[in-house]
């Protein structure tokens, strides 16, 4: 194989670096709930590495696991209407993890793409 492929980017679509702040709820079965206190633990506040159209990089504060459902809601820079997405997290790092996107809206995807065609162009 030649040595300028092996490490080709595979992704249908190319992460932007973008710090965003996000909140994200888990869905059942993701933590386990024992009390009160554990069930704040649903709720994580993080912020974006990178995004794609398909899913982001972010910051977390508490152990995941692949396969965790969480609904993801953050604002773009210059649009602060609130996007809501479900993902699923499928990478698990040191405090950081890759979650890619099961449902957008297709407003929010174009939101989305806009303003990630601006960021990587620098505009």
């Amino acid at each position: 194989m030649n040595q300028s492929n092996m490490f080709a980017e595979k992704r249908d679509h190319p992460r932007v670096s973008l710090e965003i702040p996000l909140k994200c709820r888990f869905m059942d079965g993701a933590l386990n709930v024992e009390s009160f206190s554990e069930a704040r633990k649903r709720v994580m506040n993080s912020t974006s590495r990178d995004v794609s159209l398909e899913g982001m990089k972010i910051q977390a504060d508490i152990p995941l696991n692949v396969g965790d459902i969480m609904a993801v809601d953050f604002s773009l820079p210059e649009n602060p209407a609130s996007i809501s997405a479900f993902a699923e997290v499928v990478w698990v790092g040191q405090e950081i993890v890759g979650i890619h996107f099961l449902a957008l809206k297709e407003e929010d995807l174009e939101s989305l793409k806009a303003t990630l065609a601006k960021v990587s162009t620098g505009q």
